[in-house]
Protein backbone atom coordinates (compact mmCIF):
# COMPACT_ATOMS: atom_id res chain seq x y z
CA UNK A 1 0.00 0.00 0.00
CA UNK A 2 1.26 3.19 -1.21
CA UNK A 3 2.00 6.34 1.37
CA UNK A 4 2.61 8.81 -1.63
CA UNK A 5 -0.03 11.74 -1.75
CA UNK A 6 -1.70 12.36 -5.47
CA UNK A 7 -2.96 15.54 -6.49
CA UNK A 8 -5.37 13.50 -8.75
CA UNK A 9 -9.18 15.22 -7.90
CA UNK A 10 -11.88 12.22 -8.90
CA UNK A 11 -14.36 14.74 -8.95
CA UNK A 12 -12.80 17.13 -11.98
CA UNK A 13 -12.07 13.91 -14.37
CA UNK A 14 -14.31 14.47 -17.14
CA UNK A 15 -17.31 12.08 -18.44
CA UNK A 16 -17.56 11.69 -22.20
CA UNK A 17 -20.97 10.45 -24.06
CA UNK A 18 -21.49 10.99 -27.87
CA UNK A 19 -24.02 12.73 -29.95
CA UNK A 20 -26.73 11.64 -31.81
CA UNK A 21 -24.31 11.02 -34.87
CA UNK A 22 -22.38 8.34 -32.42
CA UNK A 23 -19.43 9.94 -33.29
CA UNK A 24 -18.89 13.56 -31.70
CA UNK A 25 -18.11 13.61 -28.10
CA UNK A 26 -19.09 15.88 -25.75
CA UNK A 27 -17.23 15.95 -22.22
CA UNK A 28 -18.33 16.58 -18.91
CA UNK A 29 -17.00 16.11 -15.51
CA UNK A 30 -18.31 14.30 -12.23
CA UNK A 31 -18.58 18.06 -10.44
CA UNK A 32 -20.88 19.35 -13.23
CA UNK A 33 -23.21 16.36 -12.94
CA UNK A 34 -23.49 16.29 -8.93
CA UNK A 35 -24.21 20.40 -9.27
CA UNK A 36 -27.08 19.44 -11.69
CA UNK A 37 -28.31 16.39 -9.65
CA UNK A 38 -28.39 18.46 -6.70
CA UNK A 39 -30.28 21.36 -8.07
CA UNK A 40 -32.84 19.04 -9.51
CA UNK A 41 -33.20 17.85 -6.33
CA UNK A 42 -33.41 21.46 -4.46
CA UNK A 43 -35.59 22.70 -6.81
CA UNK A 44 -38.21 19.77 -6.52
CA UNK A 45 -38.20 19.96 -2.59
CA UNK A 46 -38.69 23.73 -2.93
CA UNK A 47 -42.26 23.37 -5.25
CA UNK A 48 -43.27 20.31 -3.49
CA UNK A 49 -43.07 22.29 -0.30
CA UNK A 50 -45.16 25.01 -2.19
CA UNK A 51 -47.34 22.06 -3.30
CA UNK A 52 -48.01 20.71 0.31
CA UNK A 53 -48.85 24.59 1.79
CA UNK A 54 -51.36 25.55 -0.76
CA UNK A 55 -52.89 22.91 -0.73
CA UNK A 56 -53.24 22.90 3.20
CA UNK A 57 -54.39 26.25 2.98
CA UNK A 58 -56.94 25.83 0.29
CA UNK A 59 -58.14 23.16 2.07
CA UNK A 60 -59.07 25.44 5.41
CA UNK A 61 -59.50 28.27 3.91
CA UNK A 62 -62.44 25.88 1.89
CA UNK A 63 -63.54 24.69 5.46
CA UNK A 64 -62.98 27.44 8.44
CA UNK A 65 -64.92 30.49 6.14
CA UNK A 66 -68.38 30.82 7.23
CA UNK A 67 -70.89 30.60 4.10
CA UNK A 68 -71.96 34.30 4.53
CA UNK A 69 -68.50 35.18 2.99
CA UNK A 70 -67.43 32.65 0.79
CA UNK A 71 -69.20 34.86 -2.03
CA UNK A 72 -67.63 37.75 -1.74
CA UNK A 73 -65.01 38.62 -3.62
CA UNK A 74 -62.23 38.97 -1.21
CA UNK A 75 -62.81 34.87 -0.81
CA UNK A 76 -62.87 34.02 -4.38
CA UNK A 77 -59.69 35.79 -5.03
CA UNK A 78 -58.09 33.95 -2.14
CA UNK A 79 -59.41 30.61 -3.08
CA UNK A 80 -58.39 30.92 -6.60
CA UNK A 81 -55.11 32.41 -5.87
CA UNK A 82 -54.29 28.96 -3.75
CA UNK A 83 -55.55 26.99 -6.30
CA UNK A 84 -53.23 28.71 -8.94
CA UNK A 85 -50.47 28.37 -6.69
CA UNK A 86 -51.03 24.79 -6.32
CA UNK A 87 -51.30 24.40 -10.05
CA UNK A 88 -48.09 26.42 -10.71
CA UNK A 89 -45.85 24.36 -8.30
CA UNK A 90 -47.21 21.08 -9.53
CA UNK A 91 -46.33 22.19 -12.76
CA UNK A 92 -42.88 23.31 -12.17
CA UNK A 93 -42.37 20.33 -10.34
CA UNK A 94 -42.89 17.95 -13.00
CA UNK A 95 -39.98 19.51 -14.60
CA UNK A 96 -37.56 18.18 -12.86
CA UNK A 97 -38.91 14.78 -13.94
CA UNK A 98 -39.45 15.15 -17.52
CA UNK A 99 -37.47 14.54 -20.46
CA UNK A 100 -36.23 18.08 -20.29
CA UNK A 101 -33.57 16.81 -17.58
CA UNK A 102 -32.42 13.47 -18.42
CA UNK A 103 -28.39 12.87 -18.52
CA UNK A 104 -28.16 12.81 -22.07
CA UNK A 105 -30.51 15.69 -23.23
CA UNK A 106 -29.21 17.71 -20.38
CA UNK A 107 -25.32 16.91 -21.38
CA UNK A 108 -25.69 16.96 -25.48
CA UNK A 109 -28.61 20.18 -25.38
CA UNK A 110 -30.54 17.97 -27.97
CA UNK A 111 -33.91 18.19 -27.40
CA UNK A 112 -35.11 15.82 -30.15
CA UNK A 113 -35.99 13.13 -27.79
CA UNK A 114 -38.25 15.60 -25.83
CA UNK A 115 -42.43 15.13 -26.70
CA UNK A 116 -44.77 17.64 -27.24
CA UNK A 117 -46.52 16.44 -24.00
CA UNK A 118 -43.31 18.60 -22.07
CA UNK A 119 -43.32 21.01 -24.01
CA UNK A 120 -47.01 21.41 -23.17
CA UNK A 121 -46.38 21.26 -19.63
CA UNK A 122 -43.53 23.98 -19.71
CA UNK A 123 -45.84 26.27 -21.86
CA UNK A 124 -48.57 25.72 -18.88
CA UNK A 125 -46.02 26.21 -16.33
CA UNK A 126 -45.32 29.31 -18.12
CA UNK A 127 -48.84 30.83 -18.60
CA UNK A 128 -50.20 30.33 -14.93
CA UNK A 129 -47.70 32.47 -13.03
CA UNK A 130 -49.23 35.18 -15.22
CA UNK A 131 -52.91 34.56 -13.72
CA UNK A 132 -51.43 34.00 -10.23
CA UNK A 133 -49.64 37.73 -10.47
CA UNK A 134 -52.71 38.93 -11.70
CA UNK A 135 -54.82 37.62 -9.07
CA UNK A 136 -53.09 38.07 -5.78
CA UNK A 137 -52.25 41.45 -6.73
CA UNK A 138 -56.19 41.97 -7.55
CA UNK A 139 -56.64 40.72 -3.64
CA UNK A 140 -54.26 43.40 -2.20
CA UNK A 141 -55.64 45.82 -4.32
CA UNK A 142 -59.23 45.00 -2.73
CA UNK A 143 -57.58 45.29 0.52
CA UNK A 144 -56.48 48.63 -0.52
CA UNK A 145 -59.21 50.10 -1.78
CA UNK A 146 -61.35 48.91 1.50
CA UNK A 147 -59.12 51.11 3.29
CA UNK A 148 -58.90 54.25 1.40
CA UNK A 149 -62.44 54.53 0.05
CA UNK A 150 -63.11 56.40 3.42
CA UNK A 151 -60.11 58.92 3.66
CA UNK A 152 -60.66 62.02 1.69
CA UNK A 153 -61.51 61.92 -1.95
CA UNK A 154 -57.90 63.95 -3.18
CA UNK A 155 -56.10 60.66 -1.57
CA UNK A 156 -58.48 58.72 -2.65
CA UNK A 157 -57.99 59.26 -5.88
CA UNK A 158 -54.30 59.36 -5.59
CA UNK A 159 -53.87 56.06 -4.14
CA UNK A 160 -56.28 55.30 -6.33
CA UNK A 161 -54.42 56.00 -9.87
CA UNK A 162 -51.26 54.63 -8.31
CA UNK A 163 -52.51 51.35 -7.48
CA UNK A 164 -53.73 50.94 -10.85
CA UNK A 165 -50.24 52.03 -12.28
CA UNK A 166 -48.04 49.42 -9.40
CA UNK A 167 -50.50 46.63 -10.82
CA UNK A 168 -50.32 47.14 -14.45
CA UNK A 169 -46.61 47.23 -13.91
CA UNK A 170 -46.41 43.89 -12.10
CA UNK A 171 -48.76 42.14 -14.22
CA UNK A 172 -47.64 43.37 -17.57
CA UNK A 173 -43.62 42.50 -16.88
CA UNK A 174 -45.27 38.69 -15.93
CA UNK A 175 -47.11 39.17 -19.07
CA UNK A 176 -43.87 39.92 -21.02
CA UNK A 177 -42.31 37.37 -19.29
CA UNK A 178 -44.79 34.97 -20.67
CA UNK A 179 -44.58 35.78 -23.79
CA UNK A 180 -40.65 35.64 -24.17
CA UNK A 181 -40.53 31.94 -22.09
CA UNK A 182 -43.34 30.90 -24.55
CA UNK A 183 -41.37 31.24 -27.58
CA UNK A 184 -38.39 30.27 -25.95
CA UNK A 185 -39.77 27.14 -24.97
CA UNK A 186 -40.94 26.36 -28.46
CA UNK A 187 -37.81 26.97 -29.77
CA UNK A 188 -36.20 25.35 -27.28
CA UNK A 189 -33.35 27.38 -26.87
CA UNK A 190 -32.22 29.29 -23.83
CA UNK A 191 -33.55 32.54 -21.33
CA UNK A 192 -30.25 33.97 -20.36
CA UNK A 193 -30.43 36.76 -22.74
CA UNK A 194 -33.55 38.17 -21.45
CA UNK A 195 -32.98 37.27 -17.84
CA UNK A 196 -33.17 40.95 -17.05
CA UNK A 197 -37.33 40.46 -17.83
CA UNK A 198 -37.08 38.01 -15.15
CA UNK A 199 -35.20 40.47 -12.57
CA UNK A 200 -38.09 42.70 -13.50
CA UNK A 201 -40.28 40.66 -12.40
CA UNK A 202 -39.44 39.79 -9.19
CA UNK A 203 -38.77 43.47 -8.62
CA UNK A 204 -42.22 44.79 -9.68
CA UNK A 205 -44.05 42.20 -8.00
CA UNK A 206 -42.30 42.87 -4.32
CA UNK A 207 -42.97 46.54 -5.26
CA UNK A 208 -46.82 46.29 -5.39
CA UNK A 209 -46.50 43.56 -2.61
CA UNK A 210 -45.02 46.81 -0.64
CA UNK A 211 -47.59 49.43 -1.74
CA UNK A 212 -50.57 47.58 -1.31
CA UNK A 213 -49.56 46.39 2.16
CA UNK A 214 -48.38 49.50 3.41
CA UNK A 215 -51.38 51.15 2.02
CA UNK A 216 -53.97 48.78 3.73
CA UNK A 217 -51.24 48.37 7.28
CA UNK A 218 -50.73 51.69 7.28
CA UNK A 219 -54.19 52.71 7.79
CA UNK A 220 -54.85 50.12 9.86
CA UNK A 221 -51.79 51.55 12.18
CA UNK A 222 -53.28 54.63 12.03
CA UNK A 223 -56.60 53.41 13.29
CA UNK A 224 -55.29 51.37 16.07
CA UNK A 225 -53.50 54.44 17.18
CA UNK A 226 -56.21 56.56 17.58
CA UNK A 227 -58.31 53.88 19.30
CA UNK A 228 -55.42 53.72 21.85
CA UNK A 229 -55.40 57.21 22.40
CA UNK A 230 -59.37 57.02 23.13
CA UNK A 231 -58.72 53.87 25.57
CA UNK A 232 -59.37 50.63 24.11
CA UNK A 233 -56.65 48.50 24.98
CA UNK A 234 -58.20 44.98 23.73
CA UNK A 235 -56.25 42.90 21.11
CA UNK A 236 -59.26 43.25 18.59
CA UNK A 237 -59.08 41.76 14.78
CA UNK A 238 -57.60 45.15 13.50
CA UNK A 239 -54.74 44.23 15.58
CA UNK A 240 -54.34 40.59 13.49
CA UNK A 241 -55.00 42.61 10.26
CA UNK A 242 -52.32 45.13 10.84
CA UNK A 243 -49.65 42.33 12.14
CA UNK A 244 -50.50 39.84 9.14
CA UNK A 245 -50.39 42.77 6.94
CA UNK A 246 -46.50 43.53 8.02
CA UNK A 247 -45.65 39.69 7.00
CA UNK A 248 -46.82 40.34 3.67
CA UNK A 249 -44.74 42.82 3.07
CA UNK A 250 -41.54 41.19 5.05
CA UNK A 251 -41.33 37.53 4.80
CA UNK A 252 -41.92 37.55 0.13
CA UNK A 253 -38.86 40.40 0.41
CA UNK A 254 -36.75 37.49 2.04
CA UNK A 255 -37.55 34.85 -0.74
CA UNK A 256 -36.97 37.50 -3.24
CA UNK A 257 -33.58 38.38 -1.56
CA UNK A 258 -33.00 34.58 -1.38
CA UNK A 259 -33.12 34.86 -4.74
CA UNK A 260 -30.04 36.89 -5.23
CA UNK A 261 -27.74 35.85 -2.31
CA UNK A 262 -28.25 32.19 -2.72
CA UNK A 263 -29.81 31.34 -6.43
CA UNK A 264 -27.84 27.26 -6.04
CA UNK A 265 -28.71 26.81 -2.88
CA UNK A 266 -31.92 28.07 -2.96
CA UNK A 267 -32.81 27.92 -6.22
CA UNK A 268 -36.19 29.51 -7.37
CA UNK A 269 -36.91 31.17 -3.94
CA UNK A 270 -38.73 34.29 -5.35
CA UNK A 271 -41.08 32.00 -6.48
CA UNK A 272 -42.19 31.93 -2.71
CA UNK A 273 -43.05 35.76 -2.74
CA UNK A 274 -46.62 35.19 -4.20
CA UNK A 275 -47.05 31.88 -2.90
CA UNK A 276 -46.74 33.61 0.61
CA UNK A 277 -49.12 36.37 -0.50
CA UNK A 278 -51.68 33.68 -1.10
CA UNK A 279 -50.86 31.95 2.07
CA UNK A 280 -51.37 34.91 4.36
CA UNK A 281 -54.44 36.61 2.81
CA UNK A 282 -56.70 33.60 3.90
CA UNK A 283 -55.13 32.89 6.87
CA UNK A 284 -55.59 36.56 8.49
CA UNK A 285 -58.89 36.86 7.49
CA UNK A 286 -59.44 33.37 9.03
CA UNK A 287 -57.85 34.35 12.05
CA UNK A 288 -59.25 37.91 12.74
CA UNK A 289 -62.58 35.99 12.29
CA UNK A 290 -62.40 34.61 15.12
CA UNK A 291 -62.12 37.29 16.99
CA UNK A 292 -64.97 38.99 15.47
CA UNK A 293 -67.05 36.31 16.14
CA UNK A 294 -67.09 36.93 19.94
CA UNK A 295 -69.89 37.63 21.83
CA UNK A 296 -68.64 41.06 23.12
CA UNK A 297 -67.74 42.29 19.74
CA UNK A 298 -70.82 44.90 20.33
CA UNK A 299 -69.05 48.73 20.28
CA UNK A 300 -69.90 51.04 23.27
CA UNK A 301 -69.86 54.51 22.00
CA UNK A 302 -70.60 56.11 25.33
CA UNK A 303 -67.10 55.66 26.09
CA UNK A 304 -65.85 57.73 22.61
CA UNK A 305 -68.70 60.32 23.84
CA UNK A 306 -67.61 60.64 27.59
CA UNK A 307 -65.08 63.66 26.96
CA UNK A 308 -67.42 65.73 25.26
CA UNK A 309 -70.53 65.12 27.77
CA UNK A 310 -71.71 68.31 29.74
CA UNK A 311 -72.80 67.63 33.56
CA UNK A 312 -76.52 68.28 32.82
CA UNK A 313 -76.12 66.05 29.64
CA UNK A 314 -78.15 67.87 27.44
CA UNK A 315 -75.18 67.98 24.55
CA UNK A 316 -73.16 65.32 23.54
CA UNK A 317 -70.59 64.65 20.43
CA UNK A 318 -71.65 64.35 16.86
CA UNK A 319 -70.57 61.19 14.82
CA UNK A 320 -71.06 60.85 11.31
CA UNK A 321 -71.63 56.89 10.29
CA UNK A 322 -73.46 56.79 6.93
CA UNK A 323 -75.82 58.45 4.43
CA UNK A 324 -78.88 57.45 6.81
CA UNK A 325 -79.51 56.89 10.39
CA UNK A 326 -82.23 56.62 12.74
CA UNK A 327 -82.58 56.79 16.70
CA UNK A 328 -85.70 57.91 19.28
CA UNK A 329 -85.94 61.38 21.00
CA UNK A 330 -88.67 61.57 23.60
CA UNK A 331 -89.89 58.57 22.74
CA UNK A 332 -90.36 59.55 18.84
CA UNK A 333 -88.85 57.84 15.99
CA UNK A 334 -87.25 60.16 13.28
CA UNK A 335 -84.90 59.91 10.36
CA UNK A 336 -82.77 62.19 8.79
CA UNK A 337 -80.79 62.33 5.96
CA UNK A 338 -77.08 62.87 6.94
CA UNK A 339 -74.98 62.75 4.41
CA UNK A 340 -72.13 64.77 4.11
CA UNK A 341 -73.44 66.22 7.87
CA UNK A 342 -73.91 65.35 11.17
CA UNK A 343 -77.22 65.40 13.30
CA UNK A 344 -77.13 65.47 17.30
CA UNK A 345 -77.87 62.12 18.97
CA UNK A 346 -80.88 62.31 21.42
CA UNK A 347 -79.86 62.88 24.95
CA UNK A 348 -81.56 59.62 25.56
CA UNK A 349 -79.13 57.66 23.86
CA UNK A 350 -76.61 58.21 26.74
CA UNK A 351 -74.93 54.34 26.43
CA UNK A 352 -76.27 54.34 23.20
CA UNK A 353 -74.53 51.28 21.25
CA UNK A 354 -74.55 49.92 17.44
CA UNK A 355 -75.21 46.49 17.08
CA UNK A 356 -74.19 43.80 14.77
CA UNK A 357 -76.80 40.93 13.82
CA UNK A 358 -74.89 38.09 13.34
CA UNK A 359 -77.55 36.02 12.30
CA UNK A 360 -78.43 38.85 9.09
CA UNK A 361 -75.04 39.59 7.90
CA UNK A 362 -74.69 41.98 5.02
CA UNK A 363 -72.86 39.67 2.15
CA UNK A 364 -71.74 42.88 0.17
CA UNK A 365 -69.21 44.74 3.58
CA UNK A 366 -65.94 42.57 4.60
CA UNK A 367 -64.78 42.53 8.12
CA UNK A 368 -61.96 45.31 7.41
CA UNK A 369 -65.36 47.61 6.35
CA UNK A 370 -67.05 46.73 10.04
CA UNK A 371 -64.42 47.66 11.87
CA UNK A 372 -63.54 50.63 10.15
CA UNK A 373 -67.18 51.70 10.63
CA UNK A 374 -67.03 50.75 14.08
CA UNK A 375 -64.61 53.42 14.41
CA UNK A 376 -67.47 56.37 13.56
CA UNK A 377 -64.99 56.46 9.93
CA UNK A 378 -67.92 57.33 7.27
CA UNK A 379 -68.64 54.31 4.87
CA UNK A 380 -71.73 54.41 2.32
CA UNK A 381 -73.69 52.24 4.88
CA UNK A 382 -76.83 52.39 7.31
CA UNK A 383 -76.85 51.97 11.06
CA UNK A 384 -78.94 52.07 13.62
CA UNK A 385 -78.73 53.79 16.85
CA UNK A 386 -80.19 52.34 19.54
CA UNK A 387 -81.15 52.75 23.84
CA UNK A 388 -79.93 50.32 26.15
CA UNK A 389 -84.41 50.07 26.69
CA UNK A 390 -84.48 47.95 23.60
CA UNK A 391 -84.39 44.26 23.96
CA UNK A 392 -80.82 42.56 22.33
CA UNK A 393 -81.00 40.49 19.31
Amino acid sequence: MSSATTSFDPISQNVTVLMADGVTPVNMTIADLDAFFLYNCRITINYGAQVGACLIMLFVTATLTKESKRRKPVFILNIFALVLGFLRSILFALYSVSAWVELWTYITLDFSRVPRSAYATSIAGSVIPLLMTATVNASLVLQAHTVSKVMQRKHYYAITGLSCIVYLLAVGFRFVETVTNSKVIMSAGFYFPQAWIATGVLATETIAIWYFSITFTGKLVWTIYMRKNLGFQKWSYMQILAAMGGCTMVIPSIFACFEYVSPDGFPEAGSWAMTTVALLLPLSSLWASMVTTEPASSFNLSSLWASRNTQDGSEYGRKTFGSHSTGTQDGTQYSNDRKGSSAPISPIANNAIIEKTPNKPNPNRDSTEIDLEMMGVRVDRSYSVHSNRIDSY
